[in-house]
């Protein structure tokens, strides 16, 4: 018989999808910083719809509203829309879209699962992000501190 948990499963996503939003992530944080701050991102989009592409992104992946995403969260941010129910396949076209620059696409499940985490007397989200680190610590295909 199998145990019940009304703890969510931490579901990672691929090594593929890792990578490709890590490229994403490198493309934003030109000055190879570790971060992303409004201001690259600003740039990042470059178009009429970049403010607001861009306060859309910092609401859902900034969750701690610090004005920076680490890559840690931006990988948590990406595990977790997995998580509800998000396909790798539909993570993976969310992501190409980005590549190309196109805008930012509001994930309302995600949204819902951040509003009940900061209700939590202990955040799963810091412990999604905690795990990114240790999954990049020992990943070879990524280098920051």
């Amino acid at each position: 018989m199998g145990t019940c948990s009304n703890r969510p499963e931490h579901k990672q996503i691929s090594e593929n999808l890792r990578l490709k939003a890590i490229m994403i992530f490198q493309k934003i944080d030109i000055q190879n910083k570790g971060y992303i701050d409004k201001e690259r991102t600003l740039q990042f989009w470059q178009s009429n719809f970049a403010k607001l592409n861009t306060e859309a992104l910092f609401s859902q992946v900034d969750y701690k509203k610090s004005g920076n995403i680490t890559v840690q969260e931006w990988l948590a941010f990406w595990d977790i829309v997995k998580q509800q129910g998000y396909t790798e396949q539909e993570i993976s076209d969310e992501l190409d879209q980005l590549q190309e620059g196109k805008a930012w696409v509001q994930f309302y499940k995600v949204d819902a699962y951040i509003r009940a985490d900061r209700e939590r007397h202990k955040t799963q989200i810091d412990s999604i992000v905690q795990m990114e680190k240790k999954t990049l610590q020992k990943s070879k295909s990524f280098n920051y501190n």
